[in-house]
């Protein structure tokens, strides 16, 4: 009970101070740079809210001149647009196709919505040409914002956030042992875990690397995750076998151990302990050698930095990884970046046209409502325009009555700042119409006798919105659910190829940091289905989860390659045998000759990990011409 009552006080406490803050910074913006430019304010302060869980900071002034550069790009843009509808057609749409494709995300939560939002408000508030230089410096200022919050927040984010997040998960192993000794259900640990480590995945991607380089603090971190990660996967694969328990209490030590950050621990004592042990030997060796690779990377932990300059040559990453060449291979019709950012733009620049040729009053309501609820798929625009039509009428009722009843503007000004402070604890897109549809009505009828026409105004041209989305997401390109679900597996299964690639074929060319960002995808794509599971998606993640566990295996063997010498003649008679091979039969059985004829264990343990690797990939569940493509893609057997 205390702890709730501390978690509303502190909710209240945080709301309260961003309410005064954003009101601050309104009257602040206002007072320098007039009032047409007030609300770049409450547009900066939104994005510098949206764009925290993107480290700007470790290009810290590259990434300003960035911000300054498309703030001032939406600034110019917006203004010639309101000089000639022609030309307002032309621009609008590329602004807003840009924004559509630029940022809404394939393994992350998008952010187009409220940067198109930045760029929709300065096209519906333009100002004359006098005023211009003033609106531009306004959106330089907005700029500083945005990386004033981001050094704030995101200086070093990883080497502060790394710790917390690898303790939980050292909590949640041992708790999970200390489950499994007594056969109790381990779901809740579980999916604790699934928790943490996809968070720090995540946090890894957005803040352990620029476009250039990954740094050896994520590299580090990525490293030592992977491991933790795999004694995870042992755990599970002990929930079905008669578990010992003395090896669950091995593990369970070193997992102490690693919590209490003792500088070494000591793997040949467990090899000679577990020599001739009656249980899977693949996975007690597994465990050995995750063991022996945690020693190395937890040596390295508290050196690992996360600045920019500190970074290695070989952390690099390559140039069909970076972004540019990304973008580049995605535009296609088919790519659901491109289906939204051409119906984006084209539902706002013809909705912006048809409202200024015709000189539509309140037009604008239908502008604002048909773009926030064209969506990348259809069964997300369908729920979402009945949450606004209903939230709208709810709200036209609640206005109707209190603004007929209290006609002081005083009083109703109150009423307005209230709404904008209520909003802020909502979460249901409905509940938050509500008070969207009594804040932009009261602001249209402070000082108006009868707000009635006003309110029938916004019930109107809310519906007319709703209904040029509804059209859009059937005529323009459609995409629903189903193509997202396509489109994630296709992703991990690219993913695959080019990891399987990476660790089995480039032996002496592998790329660290695309590695660490291939092996990223499963959990990034967990990531992106919770999101999704909001919005209706409900997707199969047997592959997705099959290649989770495949990932972390070929991650690991790259880990033992690097960190293991021994092994170097292996991968090249591996390599050999990939080589040589016709086909994945064939493959297959020249490892398992190899496996019969070999006294030498670490051969005998490496090739029966590749070998289940390629059995896994073989019963993913693909058909025939899709395992060819896999095994094509990888040059195996061209």
């Amino acid at each position: 009970m205390n702890k709730n009552k501390k978690e509303i006080m502190s909710l209240i406490f945080s709301k309260t101070l961003l309410f005064i803050v954003i009101v601050l910074l309104v009257s602040i913006f206002k007072s320098i740079f007039g009032e047409e430019n007030s609300l770049l304010a409450v547009t900066s302060i939104v994005l510098m809210l949206i764009l925290l869980p993107k480290d700007l900071t470790v290009h810290p002034v590259k990434n300003l001149l960035g911000l300054i550069v498309i703030n001032l790009v939406f600034g110019l843009s917006a203004f010639l647009a309101s000089q000639s509808l022609i030309l307002a057609l032309v621009l609008n749409f590329a602004i807003l196709a840009f924004i559509g494709y630029r940022f809404t995300y394939e393994l992350q939560k998008p952010v187009y919505a409220l940067i198109a939002l930045h760029y929709i408000l300065l096209m519906m508030n333009p100002v004359p040409v006098s005023q211009l230089p003033l609106r531009l410096l306004g959106l330089i200022a907005g700029a500083f914002m945005i990386m004033a919050s981001q050094l704030l927040a995101n200086k070093n984010k990883l080497s502060k956030s790394r710790d917390k997040i690898l303790n939980s998960v050292l909590d949640n192993l041992l708790l999970k042992i200390e489950l499994l000794k007594s056969g109790k259900g381990t779901d809740q640990s579980d999916n604790a875990l699934s928790i943490s480590i996809n968070q720090l995945k995540s946090d890894i991607f957005n803040s352990g690397k620029s476009e250039s380089h990954l740094t050896e603090c994520g590299r580090n971190t990525f490293a030592i995750l992977s491991c933790l990660e795999k004694i995870n996967i042992l755990l599970n694969n002990m929930k079905n076998s008669d578990i010992e328990s003395e090896l669950l209490d091995d593990i369970s030590k070193i997992l102490k151990d690693i919590k209490d950050k003792t500088s070494y621990i000591d793997t040949s004592k467990l090899e000679d302990k577990y020599k001739e042990y009656d249980f899977n030997l693949t996975d007690i060796y597994d465990f050995i050698n995750t063991i022996k690779v945690l020693n190395a990377e937890l040596k390295e932990y508290s050196k690992a930095d996360d600045k920019q300059k500190y970074i290695k040559n070989e952390l690099c990453i390559s140039d069909e990884c970076k972004n540019l060449n990304i973008y580049k291979r995605h535009i296609n019709l088919k790519s659901p970046r491109v289906t939204y950012a051409i119906r984006l733009g084209l539902v706002v620049s013809l909705s912006y046209f048809v409202i200024n040729i015709f000189n539509i009053e309140y037009g604008d309501w239908a502008l604002y409502t048909a773009f926030i609820l064209t969506q990348p798929h259809s069964e997300y625009t369908v729920s979402k325009s009945k949450k606004r039509v209903v939230g709208t009428i709810i709200g036209a009722v609640l206005i109707a009555i209190l603004f007929n009843l209290v006609t002081d503007p005083g009083i109703r000004t109150i009423m307005l700042v209230a709404s904008g402070y209520i909003m802020s604890y909502l979460s249901d897109y409905r509940d938050m119409v509500i008070f969207i549809t009594f804040s932009a009505v009261a602001s249209a009828a402070l000082s108006v006798a009868d707000p009635n026409f006003i309110i029938m105004n916004r019930v109107v041209f809310v519906i007319v919105g709703a209904i040029i989305s509804l059209i859009a997401s059937k005529l323009i390109l459609p995409r629903n659910l189903s193509h997202e679900e396509e489109n994630l597996n296709n992703i991990q299964m690219q993913a695959l190829n080019k990891m399987m690639e990476e660790v089995l074929l480039n032996k002496d060319s592998k790329n660290e940091s695309t590695m660490v960002i291939l092996s990223s995808v499963p959990s990034l794509i967990d990531l992106r289905t919770n999101y999704l599971e909001v919005n209706g998606l409900n997707m199969d993640m047997s592959l997705i989860n099959k290649s989770k566990i495949i990932m972390n295996d070929l991650y690991q063997i790259h880990l033992l390659e690097k960190d293991n010498t021994n092994y170097s003649n292996v991968f090249s008679k591996l390599k050999n045998n990939i080589e040589k091979s016709t086909s994945t039969s064939v493959l297959d059985s020249r490892i398992q000759e190899d496996i019969k004829s070999s006294n030498n264990f670490k051969e005998i343990y490496l090739s029966t990990k590749v070998s289940n690797i390629l059995s896994e990939v073989n019963s993913i569940g693909y058909n025939e011409e899709n395992q060819t493509d896999l095994y094509q893609s990888l040059t195996i057997f061209n």
